[in-house]
Order: C-alpha cells, then structure tokens, then sequence
C-alpha cells in the first residue's frame, strides 16, 4: 500500500511472479513438470493410438459400419457412465488428500473405491449382456447389432475398474506409471483391434477393445499395488467402511452424474442413427468427435495433474498453494485447448479424410465440436474448487442435470432439422450454459474477497513468495 492507505496497482511484473513456480526438487513447478511430461508422454501413446485405431477400422470397414461401430462405442460409454461409481475422481481426490497426513485413511479410501467399483463393474456388465437384444432391436432399430454389443458387455468391467486404477495412481502422483502403463497398453490396441477388424468385421473389433482393455486392466493393477506400498499405503479392506461419509457427501452425487450424463449422450446418439441415413451420419459425428478427443487431451492431462496437485494442497491446509494451482492450471488448459481448436481447424478437412474419402463432409460438424472442446476444457478447469470443496450434490443439481436435459432437448428438436450438426449444436448450448452456473459458482465457493486481497497487494505478493520454501 502507499503511503496514504491507497492500493498500489498490480502491475504485469507483479501479476508473473504469482505465476512463477520454482523448480526446487518437491516444488509445485516440478510437481507440475514431472506430471506433465509423464502425462504427455503415455497419452500420446494410448491416445495417439485410440485416433488410429480409430482411423484404421474405418478404413477397414467403411463408413456404415464404422458408424455402427462408433454407436457400439456410445453405448458402452453409457453403460461405463452409470457402472464406474465416481471411482476414479473419488480416488484421486481423496488418495491425493490424505496420502501426506492419513496414510491409514488413503488406504481404506482404495479400498472402498476397489469395492464398490469391482461391484457396480459387474452389474453394468450384466446389464448390458442382458439388454442388448432389446436396445439394439428396439431402440437402434438394428438387431443385427445385439451380438457385437454382447461381446462389449465385458469391457465394461474392465473399463470402470481401469478408471479407478488411473485415478489412484494420479492421486499418487506416480505419473511415471501411468505413463508406463498407457504406453504399453495403446500400441497393443492398435495392433490388436485393427487385425481381429480386418479379420472378422465388426465383431472382431469390438472383441479387440475386450482383449486390449484386460490387459490394460492387468498393467494398471500391478502399478497401483507397486506404488502404493512404495509410499507406505496398504490397501484397506477391513475397516472401509468407515469412509462411508466420503462415499455418501462425494462418491454418490458424483456416481449418479454419471447415471445422468452417459445417458444423455446416448439418447442424442439414438436420436441421431434413428434418422434417414442415420449410421452414416453418426459415422460424420463419431469422425469429427474423435478429433475433438484429440484437442481436449493435452488439457485434461494437465486437468488430471492438477486435480491431484489442488487436493493435496488442500490436505494440507495451505490456501495460498490451493489458489495458485487452481490459476496455473486454468491457464495451461485453457491456452492449449485454444491452440489445439485452432490447429485441427485449419487441418480438418485433411485429418477427416483419413477415415475416408467421403469423412470430409463433416467439416461444419468439426467447427462446431472444436468450440465445444474448448468451452469444456475452461469450465472443467474451473470445476475443479466444486469438486475439491466437495459441493458435489450441488454440482449435481445445479450443474449436470440441467446440462444433461439441455442436451437431450436440444438434440431431440435439432437434430430432425440438421442431422449430425444439430447433435454438435445441442452439444454447444447445453455445455455454454452449463459453463455460467460453473463460472458462477466457482466465484461464489472459491474467488472470494480474501482471494482478491491476497493477489491484489505487490508487497503482500512479495513477502508470500519470499517465505514459501515450496514456491
């Protein structure tokens, strides 16, 4: 402040040195360069690898049944939705929280997760095997579809549970393992799946996805047990139970948004396949989404980072830390989400005639799931301080069932007037409002009057870095 109590202005120089992390081993900057890299490097592998699989059973199997391979896709999503039980968001939470300062509470934390996910794995995997006859005959109009959906039943379990084993080992921060196990499951997939497509159709590349998603199953299982002893965390089954307020405050609100977002997702799909050339159409969107995937990964690593990074220092109890990773990471995701839309913009005619000579016709629906990407990103970002605050049945109510409705509203009016673009244009709307109630209630939970004073003042910005050992 000056001499007379008036402010000093916060100047840019003032405003970088907030930003400025040091790269002091156990620093956050290195916390954030080591899970970054580590991140970038198996994602590229596992991810770079979905992309050309992808790629390659389009190619294998034409336009059509590549459509029909993307609404077997759906489908499972869905069913992986409403199986997974937020065990992976729960154990990254709250493995990252308490892994410092509650070793016994991390533990039995993994074991409720293993639990209840391994539970709710088997039933969605039961669900599916005993409703595909009737989705694919009743609602996809396409019965012909049962036997491959059947085969995709058991990747369900696998998928669930490798969500939570991801999630773990990122609330460990063990990102070399993670890393490790992406890259060795991704090259796989793509051999696996593009081989059992070129020889038996549609089926073999759904019989691919299973092999390849229980052997990253087994991957992920050794890694978690590896790292978790290294840090000293057991495995907790006996006594679980005593978490069950983390369950019922966090994993439960947290598990039914799930029953509400895969949902939604699915019925603008079967919305979608259910018009005049409805498969050709949703092979266009499957095209045009998996490019979108390819803009949104980079920031989710980051996002995934972060989450483990924003928990640990709520754990502990260092609001000033709690603060500037929320910014860095609001900042890192959402410029490389920009630059990413902007990059498979120029090039989307290119990258969508990889899948076809006849995929470059989805251009517009390509324009408009890139503003999706990057309006997702920005408001994932900020949800982070509603899930670390633990404000999960209000993200419910006021966050993911009114975008949830909002899209499959919107899909049901829009897509009957421009076919695959009115599911991207119901997409856009229902993630711009979704994107206010976030932006408002993170102002209201984390932005407060205390945080505007702290970044306000050089002098107090000043003495914060020079007294942090960690900054």
């Amino acid at each position: 402040m000056s001499s007379n109590g008036a402010q000093t202005p916060l100047s840019f120089t003032n405003w970088l040195r907030v930003f400025k992390l040091s790269s002091e081993p156990g620093s956050l900057r290195a916390r954030f360069q080591h899970g970054i890299s580590w991140n970038i490097a198996g994602a590229i592998l596992n991810n770079g690898a979905n992309f050309l699989t992808n790629i390659a059973i389009a190619n294998l199997l034409g336009r059509e049944i590549f459509g029909q391979y993307g609404m077997i896709q759906s489908t499972l999503t869905t069913f992986v939705g409403i199986a997974q039980a937020a065990g992976g968001i729960t154990a990254t939470k709250y493995v990252a929280e308490f892994r410092s300062s509650d070793k016994e509470k991390a533990g039995r934390v993994l074991g409720l997760c293993t639990a209840t996910t391994a539970a709710t794995g088997i039933i969605g995997t039961l669900l599916i095997l005993f409703c595909a006859p009737w989705l694919a005959s009743t609602t996809l109009k396409a019965s012909f579809l049962a036997r491959p959906m059947q085969i995709a039943g058991a990747v369900v379990f696998f998928t669930v549970m490798n969500a939570y084993q991801m999630g773990a080992i990122a609330g460990l921060e063990s990102y070399r393992e993670w890393a490790i196990a992406n890259g060795l499951q991704g090259p796989l997939q793509l051999g696996i799946c593009s081989l059992s497509a070129w020889r038996w159709g549609l089926q073999g590349a759904v019989a691919g996805l299973l092999a390849t998603s229980a052997i990253r199953w087994l991957i992920l299982h050794i890694a978690l047990k590896r790292e978790a002893n290294k840090q000293g965390i057991l495995v907790r089954y006996s006594g679980f139970w005593q978490e069950r307020s983390i369950f019922f405050r966090f994993a439960l609100p947290a598990a039914v948004s799930g029953l509400s977002a895969a949902p939604a997702i699915w019925l603008g799909n079967t919305f979608l396949v259910r018009q005049v050339g409805g498969y050709s159409q949703m092979a266009l969107f499957s095209a045009a989404l998996n490019l979108k995937n390819v803009v949104i990964f980079l920031p989710m690593l980051l996002n995934n980072v972060g989450t483990s990074l924003i928990n640990n220092q709520r754990g502990k109890r260092n609001p000033q830390q709690y603060r500037k990773v929320f910014w860095i990471n609001l900042a890192l995701t959402g410029s490389s989400a920009i630059a990413g839309a902007v990059f498979i913009g120029v090039f989307g005619a290119n990258l969508l005639r990889l899948f076809g000579k006849t995929f470059p016709e989805g251009q517009e629906i390509l324009t408009v799931l890139l503003c999706v990407a990057v309006i997702e990103v920005v408001a994932m970002a900020s949800y982070q301080v509603i899930q670390s605050e633990e404000k999960m049945w209000f993200s419910l109510l006021a966050v993911v069932l009114p975008r949830d409705i909002a899209l499959v509203l919107l899909a049901y009016r829009l897509i009957p007037l421009y076919g695959a673009r009115g599911l991207g244009f119901a997409y856009l709307i229902a993630w711009l409002l979704c994107s206010i109630v976030i932006f408002s209630a993170v102002f209201r939970i984390g932005l407060t009057s205390r945080t505007t004073e702290e970044f306000q003042q050089p002098a107090q910005i000043s003495g914060l870095l020079e007294g942090d050992p960690e900054l």
